[in-house]
């Protein structure tokens, strides 16, 4: 059995993060798009310092007018072997970049009347029921636009080379609807693994074989597939971390993965970027009507009317350098590889780039100065309300919203004169306001409001981009957790997030954690779908942390002990709990180690755990900083006060 991949790390990096500054200097008035310059710039790209230090390797595609402008590899296809990128032959794995192929075949079924996108999805279910808690129906539209709904929309695999397919898998996880479809926006990979088994109920083919001729054949596309064959092994460039060391490949999961699993090169891409800015017409074949194409881009959910938003799985990553001009786009990300996907519609132009290692995100660098060189800004920016709002008028969008994706991500929104401060996983930003529900920050990001029918605050939009953020209630207060508490700060947010239940008068703070009460405090915040897999533990049964230890094992966070035991009920020691929370960080987010001086005797298998904890100063009042070695106390038991603040401040401090 293969190690699971924590796609939380995953939703990490597919969040843009501040660009490197630009050694090709921006030009005021466009520079011509052609193939000469497009070259050179492409060169000069790839030969910045910061470039070359986050590089394996690349495909990179540029197509304009209905011409190829560039298509090239850069760097390497395997470094340890040193063997180059061939941009016609290197196959790159593209995530979810797949999912706009995905909802293409959509498409082309509602033009062929076989599928209705305003239709109950259930009716082409036959085999699989799906839940739904609302009085609404759950249709395409909404599974294209990740607005589906479900309670759960990542799912956890065990990452074997056995086969599993779609409609396996897709039982293996059913989630429920329990919010109106359509009514918020949350990234969904479930949806576009269910529109792929839709494809297969309605045409009658294997999903891999409708694209394979519906899609694949007609633009020539003979080296893309969703299926990780030997064909696929032969010419797969090899992924690399973010050390650029090699990943082991991995196989698809399904089989035929419609929400991540193609597999393409720059050549194939190129003809598919020239049917889609050409109205779904490439030479003499036809993948869609021009009408099914706008209808893809058009932004059919948004926050706010002036925000970018999302159209049939398009979607906007880096709207702060579209420089004023209509830009939609698809990302994709799994370990050791990342894509995009760019087209400007009315510039008749699109870009394609394909990463193959976890280093950095040269994504948003090569996008920022393509744009800044070819589409520069025209405008002046946006305009703000004048006179600047008051602390008293602004106080309504106060409080901590929380990540519908992800929990483990939050915003903490406070009000001054003239302004909002956010507080994130970035930072702290400044929003200054430009219409009811629309703000901008220092660097031009926009950012947006949704209120229900009587202006309550319900939704906030702003650069964690895989999802709106949910404004959260006040949480209970405990009988023996006062206001002036020294560990209030850190319980009460996990009430909110969900981790800590609310529901008891005491919390007992001082009181031991254990090993089942800490694990259970921790699954739920990475937003993935608890296992439903019979217990690796023979002392887990009937527990009510059964699931969340479970999913803990299958992750690699928990490994157990001997007897074939987890010790459910066994009291969580602090070396213990550090160890947990290093193996979340390292499986999860790519965490490197952390040095740190110890005081005093740690067990060998925790000490890169504690060394982490305390090097990155996850504790409370519980440990004194020090500027020689610490004495964590590893052999003591965690108390619950203790837990939550460790817990806390790893969320505070993911990246």
């Amino acid at each position: 059995m293969k190690k699971i991949f924590l796609l939380l790390f995953v939703a990490i990096l597919w969040i843009p993060t501040s660009a490197m500054a630009a050694d090709i200097p921006a030009n005021p008035s466009a520079v011509k798009l052609d193939k000469t310059d497009v070259a050179m710039f492409a060169k000069q790209f790839f030969q910045q310092k910061e470039v070359k230090d986050q590089l394996a390797g690349a495909v990179l595609v540029v197509v304009k007018d209905g011409q190829i402008v560039l298509n090239e590899g850069y760097g390497y296809a395997d470094i340890a072997a040193k063997k180059p990128v061939d941009a016609d032959k290197t196959l790159f794995r593209i995530a979810s970049v797949s999912k706009l192929f995905t909802s293409v075949g959509i498409m082309q079924l509602a033009e062929a009347g076989k599928i209705d996108l305003d239709q109950d999805v259930q009716a082409y279910l036959p085999d699989l029921q799906i839940p739904n808690k609302t009085d609404y129906p759950l249709t395409l539209k909404h599974l294209m636009t990740h607005t589906s709904g479900f309670d759960i929309a990542d799912t956890v695999s065990s990452g074997s080379d056995a086969p599993y397919t779609l409609d396996q898998f897709l039982k293996d996880a059913v989630p429920t609807v329990v919010r109106k479809p359509g009514e918020t926006f949350s990234y969904d990979n479930y949806g576009f693994s269910l529109q792929g088994y839709i494809i297969e109920k309605v045409s009658g083919m294997p999903f891999q074989d409708y694209m394979a001729k519906n899609l694949f054949q007609p633009l020539g596309m003979k080296n893309s597939t969703f299926i990780f064959g030997d064909e696929v092994r032969k010419a797969i460039a090899t992924p690399h971390d973010n050390t650029l060391m090699p990943v082991e490949q991995y196989p698809n999961v399904p089989d035929s993965a419609p929400e991540g699993g193609m597999f393409t090169t720059g050549a194939d891409m190129a003809k598919f970027l020239l049917a889609m800015l050409n109205g779904g017409q490439a030479d003499n074949a036809r993948i869609l009507k021009e009408a099914s194409v706008r209808a893809m881009e058009n932004k059919s959910v948004t926050i706010h009317p002036d925000i970018p938003g999302i159209g049939y799985a398009l979607e906007t990553n880096y709207p702060k350098d579209y420089n004023g001009y209509t830009v939609v786009e698809k990302g994709g990300d799994l370990s050791g590889f990342h894509s995009n996907l760019w087209l400007l519609p009315d510039q008749n132009a699109g870009m394609f780039l394909g990463l193959n290692s976890d280093k950095g995100n040269l994504r948003e660098t090569f996008f920022e100065q393509f744009m800044n060189r070819y589409f520069p800004a025209t405008g002046d920016g946006p305009t703000f309300v004048s006179p600047e709002p008051t602390k008293q008028q602004l106080r309504r969008f106060e409080g901590m919203y929380r990540h519908m994706r992800t929990p483990a991500f939050r915003y903490d929104i406070s009000a001054v004169d003239g302004a909002l401060i956010v507080e994130d996983v970035y930072g702290k930003h400044t929003l200054r306001q430009a219409s009811d529900l629309l703000f901008y920050d220092e660097e031009g990001t926009p950012a947006g409001f949704k209120t229900d029918a009587e202006g309550n605050i319900l939704y906030f939009s702003y650069n964690l981009l895989d999802s709106w953020a949910e404004k959260l209630p006040e949480p209970p207060k405990f009988k023996d957790v006062p206001e002036n508490h020294p560990y209030a700060k850190y319980i009460y947010p996990l009430v909110q997030l969900g981790a800590i239940k609310g529901d008891a008068a005491d919390f007992e703070p001082a009181e031991p954690i254990s090993r089942g009460q800490f694990i259970a405090q921790i699954m739920p915040l990475t937003g993935f779908q608890l296992s439903n897999r019979p217990s690796s533990f023979t002392d887990t049964g009937g527990s009510p942390y059964e699931a969340a230890i479970q999913t803990a094992y299958e992750f690699g966070i928990i490994q157990g002990q001997p007897g074939g035991k987890f010790g459910t009920d066994k009291l969580l020691t602090r070396e213990q709990a550090a160890t947990f929370i290093w193996r979340l960080a390292k499986l999860g987010l790519g965490a490197a180690p952390v040095r740190a001086e110890l005081q005093g005797s740690v067990s060998s298998w925790a000490s890169e755990g504690v060394q982490y904890v305390v090097g990155r100063q996850l504790f409370g009042p519980d440990v004194q900083p020090s500027t020689g070695p610490v004495d964590y106390r590893p052999k003591d038991n965690m108390l619950n006060q203790e837990a939550a603040a460790l817990i806390y401040l790893f969320l505070q401090k993911l990246l």
